[in-house]
C-alpha cells in the first residue's frame, strides 16, 4: 500500500511524514487501498469473485488541507555578532537607529530580529510619550513658580527690577 500527497498527488511510502516533492505534511494521510479484481466484495481473495458484487472503490478520501501549516524551510539563527551589530545600530545612532528599526522590523529577515525591532519601536514610542509628558509637567511647575522668581528679582536687583520683570513677564504672562 502507498499513500498520495493531498496537494500535488505524489506517490509516497507509508512511513513518510512529508511529501518529497512539495513538503506537504502527509502524516495523517491514510494509505490508498490497492484494487485487485480478484478480491471479492468483502475485500478478500478466496478464489471466488461474485459477478453481482460491486467492486470495491479505490480509496479517494480527501483530507482538509486548510488546517495544515504550509511548509517553510528552517529559518537561520542569528549569530552573536549579528545580535551585537543589531543592538549597536538600533541604539547609538539617533534617527538612523529609528530608520533601521522600521526597516528591520517590517522588512525581510530573521523573525527574531523583526520581533526585537518591533519591541524596540514600542519602547521608543513609550519613552517619547513620557518625555513629552514630563516636559509639560516641568513647564507647568516652572510657570507656576515664575511669579515668585519675578518678585525675588525685583527685591534683589531694584535698579534692574523693572526692565527684567518686563522682559520675563512678556514670555510668561
Amino acid at each position: 500500500m502507498a499513500k498520495r500527497c493531498t496537494r500535488c498527488g505524489n506517490f509516497l511510502m507509508d512511513d513518510e511524514r512529508f511529501c518529497t516533492r512539495c513538503g506537504e505534511n502527509v502524516s495523517n494521510v491514510m494509505p490508498e487501498a490497492s484494487f485487485n479484481p480478484q478480491d471479492n466484495a468483502f475485500g478478500r481473495n478466496d478464489g471466488y469473485t461474485s459477478p453481482t458484487a460491486p467492486a470495491p472503490a479505490p480509496y479517494t478520501q480527501n483530507y482538509n488541507t486548510y488546517a495544515q501549516p504550509a511548509y517553510r524551510p528552517a529559518e537561520e539563527e542569528m549569530s552573536l555578532g549579528k545580535w551585537v551589530l543589531t543592538i549597536i545600530v538600533t541604539t547609538f545612532f539617533g534617527i538612523i537607529s529609528l530608520i533601521f528599526l522600521f526597516v528591520w522590523g517590517f522588512g525581510d529577515g530573521p523573525t527574531s530580529r523583526k520581533n526585537y525591532c518591533k519591541a524596540m519601536l514600542i519602547v521608543e514610542l513609550i519613552s517619547i510619550g513620557l518625555a513629552i509628558l514630563m516636559m509639560f509637567v516641568f513647564m507647568g511647575i516652572f510657570a507656576s513658580s515664575m511669579s515668585q522668581i519675578l518678585e525675588e528679582i525685583r527685591e534683589t536687583y531694584p535698579e534692574y527690577s523693572q526692565s527684567a520683570a518686563n522682559m520675563l513677564s512678556v514670555f510668561f504672562h
